[in-house]
């Protein structure tokens, strides 16, 4: 691509920042061409748990994914996350101006300057080719998964809102196409001394540059060592499900757009990446301008929340809440117990010999409902052979059952095999 080109053709990776209850919803803007960063909502009672959205970009590789910087030996606790990509492409005169710009929004609707107007990337038959109406990926490819090594950041402040960024455009020449001289790739085990910031005040807001120290903050100079993220595989929600809905290093795309990792994010150490690259596959024959706003959201265990306005995952600009598949894996992540209960048809307490009476389970994790309620039925406490209990639930009890006896039914989950539930009933003499 010339020079002269280059000049006519704009990448952006917009990342903003908002405080939301016990999670986090990161927006700001950290252009490829710029920064200027923006908070939102940082008056409401909120707290980082202590994780940050990297975004590295060196003019190929665009790596996108999450660390949880507390320090394991000092009260750290694991995280959770999950991050949207929204993407934004006009071709036009003037595309990526605020000035004499004629450009045409790819999308209906789409506006430059209002990311909540930005298409969020859905999958489609693959997730780097998106949805059948997707039309960015006409121009784009993606690859999402893998690993990279990176430095833990040095911003510790939990009343911050910014992201960890590490590579900016800074503009081109006639002899250089592309600046990003503040990108800087880091080699295992390298060394980096710097001012930490952590926070030093009782309020939940974000001072950015106004911060003051030590009344807002407090920076402590440290020595962080480059280390490896995780290797991440990125995966949709139903293929998770078709491998067993197994714990692990996915990131795992829901139908609406939230990638989910599937695993707790334990102090110290990040997530593989989400993304890792872009790619342009077609270039328009006119000025084109090209943009990700990357989100991300962090929560404590069990802290999901179940509607909006809640804790967890909910607030103004939050997006929409966990689907029922999207909380069971983060139940799933989050090892919470698995609970059977058992019921009986008008909630009956006594059954004839000779009878029968009809039983059901439900299956919660973490308090909301399991996918899988599949069970498998015992019966104990008999003393007739011909006491039984079907695969669907359905007792029978023989007609020599001892009278005054107690029967136990028991429902096993098929998907934890430790969880069950059990209920008791009594024999009564048939025709009583």
């Amino acid at each position: 691509m010339t020079a002269e080109k280059m000049k006519k053709h704009k990448l952006v990776s917009a990342i903003t920042a908002v405080s939301v209850a016990a999670a986090i919803l990161l927006t700001g803007t950290f252009a490829w061409q710029s920064i200027s960063q923006q908070a939102l909502n940082e008056t409401m009672s909120a707290v980082n748990p202590g994780a940050r959205l990297h975004d590295d970009f060196d003019g190929r590789n665009k790596d996108v994914y999450v660390e949880n910087f507390t320090d394991p030996d000092d009260g750290g606790v694991p995280v959770y996350a999950r991050v949207r990509l929204d993407e934004y492409m006009e071709i036009g005169p003037g595309a990526g101006e605020q000035d004499g710009n004629t450009a045409t929004s790819l999308v209906e609707g789409g506006e430059l300057n209002d990311v909540a107007t930005w298409k969020t990337h859905i999958p489609g038959d693959t997730i780097e080719s998106g949805a059948e109406d997707d039309p960015f990926h006409e121009y784009w490819s993606w690859r999402t998964g893998g690993s990279t090594i990176y430095m833990p950041t040095f911003n510790k402040n939990k009343d911050s809102l910014k992201a960890d960024v590490n590579g900016t455009y800074e503009g081109t020449t006639p002899d250089d196409d592309t600046h990003y001289d503040d990108y800087h790739a880091y080699t295992l085990d390298e060394q980096k001394t710097d001012d930490a910031v952590y926070d030093n005040d009782d309020n939940t807001v974000d001072e950015g540059d106004g911060a003051v120290d030590p009344d807002n903050i407090t920076t402590v100079e440290e020595t962080h060592t480059a280390a490896n993220t995780l290797t991440g595989t990125t995966i949709t929600m139903q293929q998770w499900l078709d491998m067993g809905a197994p714990v692990g290093p996915f990131w795992v795309y829901d139908t609406d757009g939230w990638a989910y990792w599937a695993q707790p994010i334990q102090p110290g150490t990040a997530t593989g990446l989400l993304l890792d690259g872009i790619t342009l596959q077609k270039e328009p024959d006119e000025d084109w301008y090209y943009g990700i706003n990357v989100v991300g959201q962090f929560a404590t265990v069990g802290d999901w929340g179940s509607e909006a306005g809640s804790d967890g995952f909910f607030g103004d600009n939050a997006g929409e809440a966990p689907s029922d598949n999207a909380l069971f894996l983060l139940n799933q992540a989050a090892g919470l117990e698995t609970v059977v209960t058992v019921t009986a048809n008008a909630d009956a307490t006594t059954v004839q010999a000779g009878g029968t009476l009809q039983f059901s389970a439900a299956i919660t994790l973490g308090g909301a409902d399991h996918i899988n309620q599949k069970v498998s039925w015992e019966v104990s406490g008999n003393t007739s052979v011909d006491t039984t209990i079907s695969e669907s639930g359905e007792l029978t009890v023989g007609a020599d059952e001892t009278a005054g006896g107690t029967l136990t039914v028991k429902a096993v989950s098929k998907a934890d095999g430790k969880a069950a539930g059990v209920y008791m009933v009594t024999v009564t003499e048939a025709g009583a």
